[in-house]
């Protein structure tokens, strides 16, 4: 005996006759026929008197009937339990600052609106922090920049690309990129951050001195900086940047890019909750305007493994 033969077996009932049951279900009547011969087989009950026609339910008919009922509610009830319980869980997310200040709020907004039974909890800190929660099983995913390796038996999963800019308070002196870091006093990334290691390298290729007097480990604090007037700075392009008291120019033609992704295990009980939080991140990537889709010019794998 099977579900589907005792809802084949209810809609019988209900309509009061296999014929009328084989339309609503779109099968034939010999299918039903066939169905019902079967389920009396299993239960070892005669529950239908064929003698008459159409053919009624005998005295033992009505009575499973009734817990026939039952028995499909109660799997209905199970069914819903289980569909709750699988968009129910805990996911704990580690992010880079950058990534907070641009991409992943919608993201996670999405996620609360669709599956409110999933609880998420974030933490932010610098790449090489995050590598070492993946690796201590602090959390579960990381929103991060590609490093040299990443925590064994982990991959990371490529977002976007953002394009790198140098960033300048509305007024400042200069005209070109080059100037701007030239006639101004340099407000730095840390240099513990993957980004702020990205720009010096993409400074130092450029052949452009900076004359550093601050440092920061956040977007945010970069940019507040900036907009009071007091440096520039080169940071990933996002939308937080459209703002009129900044002067936004990218870092040469083309631009270095800072590559953005979800970092976690692909044998993760919470991996369905990651790649649920990977197509949301890929979603708000693209609607912003401001990140390069990976493989718009090229077209590596959308998984990187590394480590084992």
């Amino acid at each position: 005996m099977d579900v589907k033969s005792l809802y084949t077996f209810i809609s019988v009932v209900d309509h009061g006759s296999f014929a009328l049951a084989a339309e609503a279900l779109d099968l034939s009547a010999s299918a039903i026929s066939v169905q019902m011969r079967g389920l009396e087989a299993d239960v070892d009950m005669r529950l239908f008197d064929r003698s008459r026609r159409p053919p009624v339910l005998t005295p033992e008919g009505r009575e499973f009937a009734e817990r026939a009922r039952d028995v499909l509610a109660k799997w209905e009830e199970l069914s819903e339990s289980l569909r709750r319980n699988r968009n129910a869980g805990k996911l704990r997310i580690g992010a880079v600052h950058t990534a907070v200040a641009s991409i992943l709020p919608p993201a996670l907004r999405t996620l609360q609106l669709n599956y409110p039974h999933l609880e998420m909890r974030l933490t932010t800190g610098l790449a090489h922090d995050l590598d070492a929660s993946l690796r201590a099983g602090l959390i579960d995913v990381a929103l991060t920049t590609l490093g040299a390796e990443l925590p064994s038996g982990f991959a990371f999963h490529t977002i976007s690309e953002q394009r790198l800019v140098v960033l300048a308070h509305a007024e400042a002196p200069g005209e070109t990129y080059r100037d701007l870091l030239r006639l101004n006093p340099y407000v730095r990334f840390s240099r513990h951050a993957r980004v702020g290691e990205l720009a010096d390298r993409a400074l130092r290729a450029a052949g452009i001195d900076v004359q550093s007097s601050m440092e920061v480990d956040t977007q945010d604090g970069v940019q507040a900086l900036v907009a009071a007037g007091l440096g520039v700075s080169v940071v990933p392009e996002h939308p937080g940047l459209r703002d009129p008291r900044f002067r936004v120019l990218p870092l040469g033609d083309p631009p270095p890019l800072r590559r953005l992704g979800l970092v976690f295990d692909p044998a993760s009980p919470r991996r369905r909750f990651c790649e649920l939080l990977e197509s949301e991140l890929r979603r708000v990537a693209a609607e912003s305007g401001l990140t390069v889709p990976w493989g718009a010019e090229n077209d590596p794998p959308t998984e990187d493994k590394m480590g084992g």
